[in-house]
């Protein structure tokens, strides 16, 4: 997947700090705190805002114009008088207007001249034209029950490169595949454990025709076509329980392992071997976030993004496992992190990130640009997957599946 260059001009500087890596923001100040480890850090001289020089300001000595003045004002009395016939004639006639035309009519007319004007000066006026969403609902199918097409309890969900959708119950093993269309294909209940369970903890599409269910710390590989196991990979507890699983570009696997005592990242091949493991990936940047509740994401780089509902942060770190760096703080304001639960990031390296109250979206910097429409009636956002083409699937704690399509300045 491609990202494309992202536009700096409307952003803060940004410079990292030296003891922890963080990126932080340029302030008209010989030096910033960093809002992660308490170092204060000298700000770059030439970061900082400059100031503006203060005009000067030349006073010259004005010749006495009197007698042309005093002719001038009694001709502008005589043109006050008829501009002001003229304003009270127009005055009129939108008086009249108004009386005659509609409300909607009304405002249809100013609209269209504040787009005409728009168009010709390529300013924004306020109200000439709607500000669009940022993304509309452009599918919606669902609901409670436990009959095809129907849920109990979803809680993960993932589409394929074809836009087919997957979407999994939390506790009873049921795995559901519907068309880009939201028909109903097929419907797949994996067998319990050795130990009766069979709780569904994550969901993963390749590009080879894989689907990936994490089922109570195992790892099962199906067919896409008709739902057939094709194998198993077991966890081994408690060393190694598989989650929250996700897909790169490269058909290369990462899941989170996560107990009370362990936050660890596995990298696996697509034949379940696994090619590297991060111990303590949370902990080891931020010893103060407990880790427990952690989600996946990976964008088409191989750059690796977890998000934290203790830490309300996101951590991001390179395809090597590496930290790279970390956004988000807790608070009311729009883009503030309270719970950061699923996490997704689309083509374009925007990261979305469902928090208390909805989904919001950023730049790969953790700058905030909006957030999706949302509605209380369908239920909260449980998980979310992105498509090759930027739109956006949500299954709610209703058991709704919507899409959002961008729109075009989204």
């Amino acid at each position: 997947m491609s990202s494309n260059p992202e536009d700096t001009s409307q952003m803060a500087k940004l410079f990292r700090c030296p003891s922890c890596g963080s990126a932080l923001e340029v302030v008209d100040a010989p030096s910033v705190t960093c809002k992660y480890c308490g170092s204060s850090v000298p700000v770059p001289a030439k970061y900082r805002p400059q100031k503006p020089q203060a005009p000067q300001v030349i006073i010259q000595q004005m010749p006495d114009y009197s007698q042309q003045y005093a002719q001038a004002v009694r001709g502008s009395q005589r043109i006050g008088c008829i501009i002001t016939l003229i304003i009270l004639l127009f005055v009129g006639g939108i008086t009249v207007f108004s009386i005659l035309a509609s409300a909607t009519a009304v405002n249809t007319v100013i609209s269209e001249v504040g787009s005409q004007i728009e168009d010709a000066t390529g300013i924004d006026l306020p109200g000439a034209t709607p500000t669009p969403a940022f993304a509309e609902v452009n599918l919606e199918f669902g609901g409670e029950g436990t009959g095809p097409g129907l849920f109990d309890d979803p809680r993960t969900i993932a589409v394929d490169p074809d836009g087919n959708i997957y979407v999994a119950d939390y506790d009873d093993g049921r795995v559901q595949k519907f068309d880009p269309t939201g028909k109903f294909e097929w419907l797949v209940t994996t067998q319990e454990d050795a130990n009766g369970n069979n709780t569904i903890g994550g969901l993963a599409v390749d590009y080879a025709g894989n689907l990936y269910v994490t089922r109570s710390g195992d790892l099962l590989k199906y067919s896409t076509e008709g739902g057939t196991l094709i194998e198993t990979f077991p966890g081994d507890f408690p060393d190694t329980l598989y989650e929250t699983v996700v897909v790169d570009a490269s058909n290369t696997l990462y899941a989170l392992h996560v107990t009370a005592s362990d936050n660890d990242l596995l990298k696996l091949s697509a034949d379940g071997e696994i090619l590297a493991r991060w111990t303590n990936i949370v902990g080891g940047v931020n010893e103060d976030d407990a880790a427990l509740d952690l989600d996946l994401a990976v964008d088409g780089v191989g750059n690796i993004y977890i998000s934290s509902s203790f830490g309300k942060q996101v951590y991001i770190f390179d395809s090597d496992g590496k930290f790279t760096d970390r956004f988000g703080q807790e608070g009311d304001d729009p883009g503030a992190m309270s719970s950061p639960g699923a996490i997704a990031v689309d083509g374009r390296n925007r990261v979305y990130v469902n928090n208390f109250g909805g989904v919001d979206v950023y730049d790969s910097k953790g700058n905030y640009i909006n957030s999706l429409p949302s509605d209380y009636t369908k239920g909260g956002v449980r998980d979310m997957a992105i498509d090759l083409e930027g739109n956006i699937y949500v299954v709610t704690t209703n058991g709704i599946v919507l899409e959002y399509k961008p729109t075009p300045k989204g």
